[in-house]
């Protein structure tokens, strides 16, 4: 129900512009909460610079279609998408989440496409899986993983590792990203970055109350 639809705020619709929606929603606190949403949005005069998968170009834009489901074990799926008339598809995403206690494991499927006005010659279908794991209070370790089915190929992939106290906090990281031009080979990125904290450091999760030194 926004205002104006463009990514950046420097850009605003003109002329007469509508839109509608319905949200359902029913929330279990022992059980499965469940939601789904729909929307539209109806112009009087067709806006040429939106681009064609972004589902708003004509006066009717595409039809948004989006749900999810939680469990109270720490289990989601979430999916939502553009889905015109003809019941074509410009873009869709799936994601399935689980959060346990020392971590999260997570799993998507991202449909988009082809736009020549987006930089996107070809239509984009890809899986990534990602997850993290809290070694102990002080040690975490990442990864992640995306591959292209279009090209079946893989396209990335990284590990990370980090520690964390109450003085300094360390992070590694390796990427890998593999090409799908002769003329382009895969590359390998090696991170590594060391940051002092002050006292009392706040990271959002936890808080270190200790000081550094005696």
């Amino acid at each position: 129900m926004s205002l104006s639809r463009f990514p950046r705020p420097d850009r605003r619709e003109r002329g007469a512009v509508a839109a509608f929606g319905v949200n359902w929603a029913r929330i279990d606190p022992t059980g499965l909460d469940t939601s789904f949403s729909f929307g539209q949005v109806i112009r009087a005069k067709a806006d040429d610079a939106f681009t064609f998968s972004s589902g708003l170009q004509g006066t009717h834009s595409d039809f948004l279609l989006a749900g999810q489901l939680r469990s109270d074990d720490g289990l989601a799926l979430i999916g939502r998408g553009l889905i015109d008339d003809d019941f074509e598809v410009a873009k869709a995403e799936l994601r399935g989440i689980w959060d346990f206690k020392r971590g999260q494991i997570a799993g998507s499927y991202v449909w988009l496409h082809e736009d020549a006005a987006e930089d996107r010659d070809e239509d984009v279908s890809e899986i990534t899986f990602d997850g993290s794991y809290s070694i102990n209070s002080q040690w975490q370790a990442s990864a992640e993983w995306r591959f292209d089915l279009a090209d079946e190929r893989a396209a990335t992939a990284g590990l990370g590792l980090s520690y964390n106290n109450e003085c300094v906090q360390v992070d590694l990281s390796v990427n890998r990203s593999y090409s799908s031009s002769t003329s382009v080979e895969p590359s390998t990125d090696i991170g590594f970055n060391i940051g002092l904290r002050g006292f009392a450091a706040n990271t959002g999760t936890e808080r270190y109350v200790r000081s550094c030194g005696k």
